[in-house]
C-alpha cells in the first residue's frame, strides 16, 4: 500500500506556490499518494497521512503562536517535516543569536523587544525588520542621512506586537548577491545567487522577492558555514535553505536559515524534486 503524504500550504497566500504541483508530481513518481492541504484549515484530518511536508505556510507570520501550536498538535498524529521543534526554533529570528552563540558566522543582530527603549542605530547603513516574517516583509534599510526615521519604524513594529531587530547592511549583497544553498537529507542539492531584495533608493523591498536568480556553485567555505547552521538546529532537518552573504572581508556569513517553508528554486535544478521525495522516503523509521 502506498504511503500517503500531504503537502502543507495555507488558506491565503501572497502569491501562488509554483512548486506545489512540481512536488506533487514528484511524489507520484516516487510511489507516494500526495494531497495538498492548508495548515489553517480546521477540517483537515492530519492523522490520515503518513507524513506532512510543510511547503507554503506563508501566512503564519501574523499568527506565529497558532502555527507553532498547530505544529505541536500535528506532530502528535503524523510525521511532521520539518519537525515541530525545528519550527518553534526557526519561526522567530532570535535563532540567529543561537547560531552566533554556536560559533556559526552570522550577520550581527541586535534585538529590541516591545516596551524597551529604542536606542539610536550604531551603523551608517543598517536594516530594521521584525523577528517574525519572510521575504523581507516589514524590513527597511536606513542610512545615516535618514536614520532618524528608524525609531519610528521600530515603534511601528512594536505596535504590531513584534520584536524588532537591527542588523548592519551587508554591502557586498549589492555587488556579489545573496546565496541560497539547498540541502536535502543533509546532502547538498543545488544553489542559486540572487540580487539584493531591499531597494538601494527606497530602502524597502522591491516587487520581486527573489531578484535575478541564477545557478551558483558554492565554495567550500560557504558549504562549511551552511552545514554548521544546519547542525545547530534542534533536530536534523530533512530540507533546508541557507541564505548566505559575504561580509566586508569576503567571508560567508548566515543571513537566514530557512527551515520551515522556503522556496526551493526547483526550476534551477532538474531532479531536485525527485531528490527531496527520495530523502523523505529514506527517513529513519519509514
Amino acid at each position: 500500500m502506498s504511503r500517503r503524504i500531504v503537502l502543507v500550504t495555507a488558506t491565503e497566500l501572497p502569491g501562488p506556490d509554483v512548486e506545489l504541483p512540481v512536488l506533487r508530481a514528484a511524489a507520484d513518481r516516487a510511489g507516494l499518494v500526495a494531497e495538498i492541504a492548508a495548515w489553517d484549515d480546521p477540517t483537515v484530518a492530519w492523522d490520515r497521512y503518513d507524513a506532512a511536508l510543510i511547503r507554503s505556510t506563508w501566512n503564519y507570520f501574523d499568527k506565529v503562536e497558532q502555527f507553532q501550536d498547530w505544529a505541536d498538535a500535528v506532530s502528535g498524529v503524523t510525521r511532521l517535516v520539518n519537525s515541530a521543534a525545528t519550527i518553534r526554533w526557526n519561526s522567530v529570528k532570535t535563532y540567529l543569536g543561537d547560531l552566533l552563540a554556536a560559533g556559526v558566522p552570522t550577520v550581527p543582530t541586535t534585538y529590541l523587544p516591545p516596551g524597551e527603549p529604542i536606542p539610536l542605530p550604531r551603523y551608517d547603513d543598517f536594516v530594521v525588520k521584525p523577528t517574525v516574517g519572510g521575504g523581507a516583509r516589514g524590513a527597511r534599510r536606513f542610512r545615516s542621512a535618514d536614520a532618524q526615521e528608524a525609531p519610528e519604524h521600530v515603534a511601528a513594529l512594536h505596535a504590531q506586537g513584534f520584536t524588532a531587530m537591527v542588523q548592519p547592511y551587508q554591502k557586498r549583497v549589492d555587488t556579489d548577491g545573496e546565496r541560497a544553498i539547498v540541502y536535502f537529507g543533509g546532502e547538498f542539492s543545488h544553489a542559486i545567487v540572487k540580487g539584493p531584495v531591499l531597494s538601494a533608493t527606497t530602502g524597502v523591498r522591491d516587487a520581486e522577492p527573489h531578484p535575478n536568480p541564477r545557478p551558483y556553485e558554492p565554495s567550500d567555505a560557504e558549504h562549511a558555514v551552511a552545514r554548521a547552521a544546519l547542525a545547530a538546529a534542534p533536530e536534523a532537518p530533512l530540507y533546508g535553505r541557507l541564505d548566505l552573504v559575504l561580509d566586508d572581508a569576503g567571508a560567508p556569513i548566515v543571513m537566514e536559515a530557512e527551515l520551515i517553508e522556503p522556496h526551493l528554486f526547483l526550476g534551477f535544478a532538474p531532479g531536485a524534486d525527485d531528490a527531496l521525495m527520495s530523502a523523505l522516503k529514506h527517513l529513519p523509521g519509514w
